[in-house]
């Protein structure tokens, strides 16, 4: 199963983004079908507490940044965010130590050697998939108890009194309500697209009058109650981006 990941990387200057872009796009290359990453890249650490969100699994901070540093920005997000991986990035060795004021997993050296970066990213993708095991969608089918981890669910369907889970390793049915997941889901970047669908924002492409298109290509149908408020978040979740 593929594991969606997204990562959010801090830092003045714009060399530095752009040489950690790469080594993240070197990992997920060398880990096809196993990982992949939503990268967002931010100039300052206000920059990033402005548009954070609690769906970032990993933080990567560069420690000396115009008026508030990697430490004060790493302070705020953990405060907000107990789960998320740090790691700092800097040309300092003796800032490593500071991590552990914010429980960051690690510190890495530039000029970033790809190696040492690649086994702090095992890290990262280890602690996301131990984390995962938590957020799932437990429920009874036909084939008996099954547990699909949150993230990888694309969109719930309604039909007749059924739900359909579809995921990225497959559908799963079984007799329910739609109404149900909602409260569960939505606070973790799900939205309503009709009566029949409820929607993982990290997995929409886009939305035009009438329907919701999937980053697999599947169509859903939107209603026109619906539309405004489904445009809305996802207009959010890109912001955020």
């Amino acid at each position: 199963m593929c594991e969606m990941m997204t990562v959010a990387v801090a830092d003045d200057d714009a060399t530095a983004r752009r040489d950690l872009r790469a080594a993240l796009e070197r990992y997920e290359s060398e880990h096809e079908g196993h990982v992949r990453f939503t990268i967002r890249e931010y100039e300052s650490g206000e920059a990033l507490l402005a548009a954070y969100r609690s769906d970032v699994d990993v933080v990567m901070l560069d420690v000396e940044m115009g008026d508030m540093d990697g430490f004060d920005t790493a302070r705020t997000i953990r405060e907000r965010d107990a789960d998320v991986s740090l790691l700092f990035v800097t040309n300092m060795a003796q800032y490593a130590i500071r991590g552990y004021e914010v429980d960051a997993l690690s510190y890495l050296l530039k000029p970033v050697n790809y190696h040492a970066f690649a086994r702090e990213m095992d890290r990262c993708v280890a602690r996301r998939l131990a984390r995962g095991v938590e957020e799932t969608l437990t429920f009874t089918t036909a084939a008996g108890v099954a547990r699909v981890p949150v993230r990888d669910v694309t969109y719930l369907e309604c039909v007749r009194h059924k739900i359909i889970v579809h995921a990225v390793g497959g559908a799963y049915e079984f007799t329910g309500t739609l109404k149900s997941f909602i409260p569960q889901l939505e606070p973790r970047g799900f939205a309503v697209a009709n009566s029949c669908y409820l929607v993982n924002l990290r997995y929409v492409a886009a939305v035009d009058r009438a329907t919701c298109l999937m980053r697999d290509d599947t169509r859903l149908a939107v209603s026109r109650r619906r539309r405004p408020a489904l445009l809305q978040a996802v207009a959010d979740y890109i912001t955020a981006a």
